[in-house]
């Protein structure tokens, strides 16, 4: 069947509309599933608010293995990311979100996160080499709220910095993982439960 002129007309029209919604992710370029999670996550930006709606689920981003929505970029050097966090909704309380940097998009890639649980843990994790089993330091806390946190990376060095509820993020703890070129930094999201899905707001992101 050979499709007519307003057939053609109305699928670039659609196809345009579908390139537009994933190439509005404001500082970022890219959202993706990692890990290959059964339910499908979403990464929601609006550029009026500057708000990122982030829903993710997945068994975990733990162990030897990550499942979870990522909006991300790709950067080199030294980089300074900085969000405010808040969950949307009641879920596991070892669900989490945060600011996330990978050495490449695989299940077991290497990398370090600022994160907060649903339960109002702030840890920063990491995977010093690829399918390596994962490290964590995980902070004292009072219980779930909206959290200012910014991710520092100094050569081999992750900073963590976290604040909450208005508070100014603080330098707490840092760590040392060594990256190889290009790396992917972003936000992600998991639900800490594979048949659940998880949404938290980022607002106020900002990437040096």
């Amino acid at each position: 069947m050979i499709p007519t002129l307003r057939q053609i007309a109305l699928l670039c029209l659609l196809s345009g509309t579908a390139l537009a919604q994933t190439s509005n992710l404001g500082p970022f370029t890219n959202a993706t599933d990692v890990g290959g999670p059964a339910i499908q996550g979403a990464t929601v930006y609006n550029a009026s608010t500057g708000e990122f709606h982030i829903t993710g689920a997945g068994a975990n981003m733990w162990a030897k293995e990550d499942q979870f929505q990522y909006v991300y970029r790709q950067m080199t050097g030294n980089f300074t990311v900085s969000a405010s966090l808040k969950f949307l909704g009641t879920g596991a309380g070892h669900r989490k979100g945060g600011i996330i940097v990978r050495q490449d998009l695989d299940i077991d890639s290497k990398y370090a996160g600022v994160m907060v649980h649903g339960d109002g843990m702030p840890a920063l994790q990491w995977r010093s080499d690829k399918g390596d089993i994962t490290n964590t330091f995980n902070l004292p806390f009072d219980g779930p709220g909206e959290f200012n946190i910014r991710m520092v990376r100094q050569g081999v060095r992750i900073y963590l910095y976290v604040g909450k509820n208005g508070a100014e993020a603080k330098e707490v703890v840092h760590t040392e993982v060594s990256f190889q070129g290009p790396v992917y930094v972003g936000l992600g999201v998991t639900s800490h439960d594979p048949k659940a899905k998880d949404t938290l707001v980022f607002s106020n992101v900002k990437i040096q």
